[in-house]
């Protein structure tokens, strides 16, 4: 998940925080014939009233039974208890934060005479709900839950209710509601309420009408809308519907056989009345379901009183919902109709011509088009237009057949780009499909107009999450890439880059630089060394080399680099405009990251300081990359024990930050976690803990419960009570943030084996290693499974498993697992490296425990020579191996 922070003067926050609203309700009216539902209206209240703050209640059920009714007439029952209700369909790219802006023009004057950006009127509404209580927003037809993880997180403070097919991928604390169909009372008296009972026998007729349709709500209120429509009686409409839902059943099942069946019947009434009613609804099908506006409807005929007329025939017969703006269609009803169009294309399909296109198609791509491109389809799109009508383009994408059209293949990819411009990346996926298999269509699988589509697909797999089919996909783009452009091609570059992106996203080091070095070979060899693909595809291996602790390769790269300040980066900064691109100063700030991890500290330290230097002079002290940059360099001191300056340098940055960014930026909060960390091991416990859960409360409070920066804040603050020996705690936070990582990033993911093999650690250090030795397990064979059986991680599981099965005895395992991880270490980090020493540290405190000394002396020696001189005397790993040895010379 990205998630894009906007900072607000803090005038604009103290107007947030003394803003009132009093009877601020945007709803539509709700249907004078909701009947029943009591129970589940009862069921919501009790569960969002259990407490101030309380997450949020999902409405999930089937299609028709009537979600959305049930929390329209919600909002409306109980609108006194709210200072604020606000309605939002979720389906709409782009819906929530416009609900947002929407917001802030409603309750502040603060943006009068302005013209302020829809990100910056968000931000305000985000502010306003963050500081107020009396608030509900309803979140309608929600397609992907993890799209509201966001709002659910840091909007706590007052009321969520949402509707939704879906039962899984919520928060652990969003409460379920299910709806079903209506009991057969509740059926009846909602027919009763469209046709008045004359008689016992047509109450009787309605029971039977009730369960013939299933108790369905929305088929029982499009069959009472005709009757009421016709003067038709219920046996009357029994008899005729018979044979309609027959027909229906050799193409439906289910719920979709009972709308078939009722709009069928429904629809040849209308067809005999207004056949544009019919074409009508044929092409909203197409659309989006929510939020049509009205106007764009005129591109069907020249006579705007037809288009109003026929639309209020619709909606008398309850097939649409009208407002004075926008017609809305109910989703099954849209399905029933489209399936019914694709079948009857079909059959007209000839074997030797295109297939026909499908009733309603075309005109609802011709409205689209004509709103989107009103200076003609050569020229530029009216981007207001594409945003509010993104839903639309997406819902059409979503059915598109493949088949080549210029028009709708510039409005997909289009409304891709403006909803990727937006930040709106995952959403944008379904477009960018569509406009892939349109390219594929006219220009073939290898084309690299295809080739480019395609690759634009993985960006919102990537954002989405779903790294295995975007690793498939580029795997085969790759193949196809390298056949027909080669493999010095910038779209083959690209791609491998790509692919070598997913696999560090999966934690897969090996395979993310044996693809990362494919390429920058290819690009040195078919562009130069001093091109500024070739510098980036170099940049990013030796970025892979540092997270794989290969850190002299890293330097070695860095240091090459550096060496092209007046070739390839000189041409890299006359081609782009962006004052920190890939230029001297970023790649000294990156060899002197790659410094640290070396123990080259003064090295670090020289170059943090350069690199420094250069930026102030390039861009400013307070530029975000300056800081970055100087909160780096007091890691490399903090590393190197200077620990006053590095302390001072991690206030300078906090303060600065708050002061620039605000308090609640991700920046400042990451400068407040720095700190806390420093406090906690400069001797200031209480202050760090305290620092640690505030960031942690703000966290929560902004990004939402399960966003990595919140996460890795949580097992910040486990680490945080493990430093100062509050073991129990530690232990109970290390497990719930497991639990999280779990829930947010899967079981198998790098950040979740970290944090499994750290609540180990953390029960090893509270006498419980044979709890940790299954934990360790898992992620030991994880680790080995995801990627280089040999690499950093893996080694460190393998260790830390080594430690555990000592200290329950499991002595022989543990010196196979101790020396195995030893070899490992010296050859891949060399035999100074901090980590191989730690490894001697270890295997030596074996041989103490089963009582050989002759093998543990010489070793201890050995790791705390070198330990010593890296850390110095101080450092607590130091301390702990000299007194182990101190006991072992004295046994």
């Amino acid at each position: 998940m990205t998630i894009q922070t906007t900072v607000l003067p803090a005038s604009a926050v103290r107007d947030a925080a003394d803003t009132e609203a009093r009877g601020v309700v945007y709803l539509r009216a709700p249907k004078n014939t909701f009947t029943g539902r009591k129970a589940e209206l009862a069921e919501v209240r009790a569960e969002l009233a259990r407490s101030t703050g309380a997450p949020a209640v999902v409405l999930h059920g089937l299609g028709g039974v009537g979600k959305t009714e049930l929390a329209l007439q919600y909002a409306h029952l109980h609108s006194e208890s709210y200072d604020l209700i606000w309605w939002i369909d979720s389906a709409v790219p782009g819906a929530t934060d416009a609900a947002l802006a929407a917001i802030a023009e409603q309750l502040s004057p603060h943006w009068t005479g302005t013209k302020p950006s829809l990100s910056a009127q968000a931000a305000w509404a985000r502010a306003w709900l963050q500081q107020h209580d009396r608030w509900l927003l309803v979140h309608n037809n929600v397609e992907n839950p993890a799209l509201l993880g966001d709002i659910l997180g840091s909007l706590r403070r007052g009321h969520h209710l949402i509707t939704s097919r879906y039962t899984t991928g919520w928060q652990s604390r969003v409460r379920l509601v299910g709806l079903s169909v209506l009991p057969r009372t509740d059926s009846v008296a909602l027919i009763g309420s469209w046709v008045p009972f004359a008689s016992p026998e047509e109450e009787w007729h309605a029971g039977q009408l009730a369960r013939e349709l299933g108790d369905l709500p929305l088929a029982l209120e499009q069959a009472g809308a005709y009757m009421n429509q016709t003067m038709t009686s219920v046996e009357e409409y029994r008899s005729s519907l018979h044979e309609f839902l027959d027909e229906a059943a050799l193409d439906h099942a289910g719920n979709e056989q009972t709308v078939a069946g009722v709009w069928a019947l429904t629809l040849t009434a209308l067809a005999e009345s207004n056949p544009l009613a019919v074409e009508l609804l044929h092409t909203l099908a197409w659309l989006g379901p929510d939020g049509l506006p009205r106007e764009l409807l005129a591109e069907l005929t020249a006579s705007p009183v037809r288009i109003t007329t026929a639309l209020g025939l619709l909606h008398a017969y309850s097939m649409v919902t009208l407002s004075p703006e926008e017609v809305t269609v109910h989703r099954l009803v849209q399905k029933v109709l489209r399936d019914r169009a694709t079948r009857e294309a079909a059959a007209r399909a000839t074997a030797d011509g295109p297939p026909p296109a499908s009733r309603g198609r075309e005109a609802a791509e011709r409205i689209l088009l004509a709103a989107a491109y009103p200076n003609g389809p050569e020229e530029d799109p009216d981007t207001v237009q594409l945003a509010r009508l993104a839903a639309h383009a997406t819902a059409l994408s979503t059915t598109d057949p493949g088949t080549y059209r210029p028009g709708p293949s510039r409005l997909f990819a289009d409304t891709a780009r403006d909803l990727c411009e937006r930040g709106q990346t995952v959403q944008a996926l379904p477009l960018l499909e569509a406009y892939a298999r349109q390219t594929a269509g006219c220009f073939g699988a290898d084309h690299p107009f295809t080739l480019n589509a395609r690759g634009a697909v993985v960006t919102s797999l990537m954002a989405a999450g779903r790294l295995e089919p975007a690793a498939d996909l580029l795997e085969e783009l790759m193949e196809r890439a390298t056949r027909v452009l080669g493999g010095g091609d910038l779209i083959t570059l690209h791609i491998r880059a790509s692919l070598a992106e997913v696999h560090l996203a999966r934690g897969q080091l090996q395979l993310a630089e044996d693809e990362f070095a494919a390429a920058a070979a290819d690009s040195t060899a078919h562009l130069g060394p001093d091109h500024p693909r070739t510098l980036t595809l170099r940049n990013r291996l030796a970025t892979t080399y540092e997270k794989g602790h290969q850190f002299d390769r890293a330097i070695e790269i860095y240091q090459d680099l550096l060496r092209h300040e007046h070739g390839g980066l000189t041409h890299w900064k006359q081609q782009y405009s962006t004052p920190l691109q890939l230029n001297a100063a970023t790649i000294r700030n990156n060899l002197a990251g790659a410094y640290v991890g070396a123990g080259r500290s003064a090295e670090a330290i020289a170059a943090y300081r350069e690199a420094l230097a250069d930026m102030v002079d390039r861009v400013g002290a307070d530029h975000p990359s300056t800081l970055e940059c100087l909160g780096n360099l007091g890691y490399a001191l903090d590393a190197a024990e200077q620990r006053e300056e590095a302390s001072r340098i991690y206030r300078e940055v906090a303060e600065k930050r708050v002061r620039i960014l605000g308090e609640d930026h991700p920046d400042t909060l990451l400068s407040q976690s720095n700190l806390a960390y420093m406090l906690l091991k400069t001797g200031e416990p209480e202050a760090g803990l305290e620092l640690c859960r505030k960031t942690l409360v703000q966290r929560e409070q902004i990004l939402g419960m399960l966003h990595a920066a919140t996460l890795a804040n949580r097992k910040l603050l486990a680490s945080a009570y493990d430093w100062i020996g509050d073991l129990t705690t530690a232990a109970e936070l290390f497990e719930t943030t497991l639990q999280q990582h779990r829930e947010a990033l899967g079981s198998r993911h790098p950040e979740t084996l970290s944090t499994l093999s750290g609540y180990a650690i953390c029960l090893i250090q509270a006498g419980d290693a044979p709890g940790a030795v299954p934990l360790l397990e898992e992620a030991l064979a994880a680790q080995e499974e995801l990627s280089d059986p040999e690499g950093i991680a893996a080694m460190t599981y393998r260790h830390n498993l080594a430690t555990a099965l000592r200290d329950t005895g499991a002595f022989d395992r543990s010196e196979e697992l101790f020396t195995t991880v030893l070899e490992q270490r010296t050859r891949r980090l060399g035999a100074d490296h901090p980590d191989t020493l730690i490894s001697i540290g270890g295997l030596a405190r074996l041989y103490q425990l089963t009582g050989d000394l002759d093998r543990a002396v010489p070793l201890y020696e050995s790791a705390l020579t070198g330990l010593t001189a890296t850390f110095g005397t101080d450092h607590w790993t130091t301390r702990t191996l000299a007194g182990y040895l101190a006991e072992a010379r004295t046994a």
